[in-house]
């Protein structure tokens, strides 16, 4: 493969170098097939194409059903600049990349002189994403607009929505208003934590934090993220992760128990009763709501970290107890998975295939859940399961970004190789995704700082072949991207690297600066700096 003589990220499958150049200029036309009318608008648009147009040298978007799905060909020479795909995904891809050229290329009198060049394209997974969890922090639509620009700038495409947790429910409820009265408001902004070292600066501070996502603005970001032909996932997390919910409704846990929405980081026991009908009730009236805004096909269930509500289950709610020996269930994580089970067959009478986390796995859970890795398993149970199931890939040690540059730093986040996680081929791997936690991730700059230049590591993963991965290379070319970052006046981390001789980092960001290398401060002067 020749080197790339543009600074392309993810990094093309397929680039050859080629006699000849076109120059560009805004009486340039865009002409394209009809079906590829938007991505024919992004290079228009950028252009500023006059109306009246000499079409006798154009670009061209034309449509080849032989190129693989959401791939494209790429072509310039002295005549024409050719577009090529299979569908409109790919004529986007296209149209992103040609773009990312033009902003590299001389310019002399409104004049852009592009390379000659062949490009053959296409993403070596279908799934590449980006989580946020808007429930520990809240962030604005214009905030997750921006995140879903940048997203599609380095062709990732599907959008995962963490909007229930502990700390909050983040949808307007029409049928449950209580779910926005008391699940969707906390007694502070920021949340303390038991976790050393973040224990003696994390502490519960700022004002009541009350913060929900409306109906019409929830249709705005998933008709902003498809446009970028982006899909958006929703995430409510169940059964564990439920304060938030059990706030507002106690008589969906095993012992009524009122509990408040949590202003503490960390896992809690409270959970929902899998035992209790109207949990069922309750859920499948709370999907019917929640369905009828995100069209896409997957659906996000939680399902991690629900191992403190096993006791309950196990030894005090009796109706449980009950349940799980009429079953023949003898533990709490099978019983979790006649729970989900149950749940994913209400969502699938909607056409909905569910997501759960690694650890909500048993042998028990039914073969239709996606399963996203995030968290060690025994490469015995990976290698079982890849023969039930498709495989979401999230490794905290490559892709969880709330996690400090100290701790992940960018070169740990490139180096990602599914076989390292007992994963034999791409046969059951749907995609990749990096997740953005938000504990101590409070604004949009900190979110920004945490984000970039990690998500293009993330990409190049994504889409990129193996083979074709050089992290020298992929350095590279990341110039570019952060003279468009500064452009753009987003706060990218400037903290690629592990520092030598620091003792005591913290393993999570504290604040937009990287001040998890000096965390002897409170959160809240480290924010300030």
């Amino acid at each position: 493969m020749d080197q790339v003589k543009y600074s392309i990220i993810p990094k093309p499958q397929r680039y050859l170098s080629k006699e000849g150049s076109f120059t560009i200029t805004s009486n340039t036309p865009v002409l394209c097939v009809p079906e590829f009318l938007e991505a024919a608008k992004l290079i228009s648009n950028y252009l500023k194409t006059n109306e009246n147009t000499n079409k006798d040298q154009a670009i061209k978007l034309n449509k080849d059903a032989n190129i693989p799905a959401e791939g494209y060909s790429l072509k310039i020479n002295n005549e024409y600049v050719l577009i090529t795909a299979s569908d409109h995904k790919g004529a986007f891809y296209g149209a992103i990349t040609l773009k990312t050229m033009i902003m590299q290329s001389k310019t002399k009198g409104g004049k852009a002189v592009l390379k000659g060049c062949d490009i053959y394209d296409y993403p070596r997974f279908s799934y590449r994403g980006l989580m946020l969890d808007s429930s520990r922090h809240f962030f604005a639509v214009d905030d997750i607009k921006s995140l879903l620009d940048q997203m599609a700038f380095c062709k990732l495409n599907k959008f995962h929505w963490h909007l229930s947790d502990d700390q909050g429910y983040r949808i307007e409820s029409e049928i449950y208003p209580l779910l926005n009265e008391i699940s969707s408001k906390r007694k502070y902004e920021f949340l303390s934590c038991k976790y050393p070292p973040l224990s003696s600066v994390c502490k519960n501070d700022g004002e009541e934090y009350v913060h929900y996502y409306t109906k019409a603005q929830i249709r705005e970001i998933v008709r902003y993220a498809g446009a970028l032909n982006i899909d958006v996932v929703p995430e409510i997390d169940i059964p564990g992760h439920t304060s938030a919910i059990l706030a507002a409704y106690p008589n969906l846990s095993c012992n009524h128990e009122k509990v408040e929405v949590s202003s503490t980081a960390g896992i809690h026991s409270n959970a929902l009763c899998p035992s209790n009908e109207e949990v069922y009730s309750f859920l499948q009236n709370l999907f019917d709501e929640i369905c009828a805004l995100f069209p896409y096909k997957y659906i996000h269930l939680g399902g991690d970290e629900a191992q403190k509500a096993f006791k309950k289950w196990e030894d005090e709610c009796e109706l449980c107890k009950k349940d799980m020996e009429e079953n023949s269930i003898d533990n709490g994580k099978e019983y979790q998975s006649l729970f989900m089970n149950r749940i994913k067959d209400i969502l699938k009478k909607k056409n909905k295939i569910c997501i759960l986390w690694n650890d909500g796995l048993s042998s028990k859970t039914d073969n239709d859940f996606v399963c996203q890795y995030w968290t060690h398993s025994n490469p015995l149970f990976i290698n079982k399961e890849t023969e039930k199931r498709d495989f979401i890939l999230s490794p905290t040690s490559n892709f969880y970004f709330d996690m400090s540059y100290a701790h992940l730093p960018l070169k740990k986040a490139y180096s990602f190789n599914e076989s390292k996680f007992g994963f034999k081929d791409d046969k059951s791997i749907l995609g990749l995704e990096c997740e953005l936690w938000t504990e101590w991730i409070c604004d949009k700059d900190e979110l920004d700082f945490s984000v970039y230049p990690r998500i293009y590591a993330l990409s190049e993963c994504a889409w990129t072949k193996e083979k074709y991965k050089n992290y020298k290379d992929f350095y590279i070319r990341l110039d570019f991207y952060k003279l468009y970052l500064k452009s753009k006046n987003i706060n990218y981390s400037n903290l690629e690297k592990k520092k030598i001789g620091v003792k005591n980092i913290s393993p999570y960001h504290l604040g937009k600066l990287g001040n998890e290398y000096n965390y002897n401060e409170k959160l809240r002067q480290a924010k300030e700096l």
